[in-house]
């Protein structure tokens, strides 16, 4: 066969725009093994994914480490306290009444000073 520049060429279908899920089943496939072990967890693919969503959404290019690292920082604190969403408050412990000293008697009543019965361990 001969070539002809001027023959019309064939059309190629654009392709299919692929969703975000799809390109990222296949990203993980590159990643080192320690990544895909965690991303095995159903919850924490989930999690991996509805990140990447907002990101694509925000307009982020996935192929620019420096946009992805800057829209991480931006959303760090929403993104924390979505993570954790069991997570709560932590509150100090504050003991109330008189504070044994360990030299006094051992408030059980065996009659011993405290630190050579329940304050033994302590």
């Amino acid at each position: 066969m001969i070539w002809n520049p001027f023959k019309k060429k064939e059309e190629v279908p654009p392709a299919q725009p692929q969703s975000i899920v799809e390109k990222l089943d296949k990203e993980i496939e590159n990643l080192p093994d320690a990544f895909k072990m965690q991303l095995k967890d159903p919850k924490v693919k989930e999690r991996f994914m509805s990140i990447a969503r907002r990101m694509e959404a925000d307009g982020v290019n996935f192929k620019s480490i420096r946009q992805m690292k800057k829209w991480m920082k931006e959303h760090e604190a929403e993104l924390r306290a979505e993570g954790n969403p069991e997570q709560h408050h932590v509150e100090t412990v504050v003991h109330e009444g008189p504070k044994i000293g360990r030299n006094d008697p051992c408030p059980c009543g065996s009659g011993k000073k405290y630190k050579k019965c329940c304050g033994v361990n302590k």
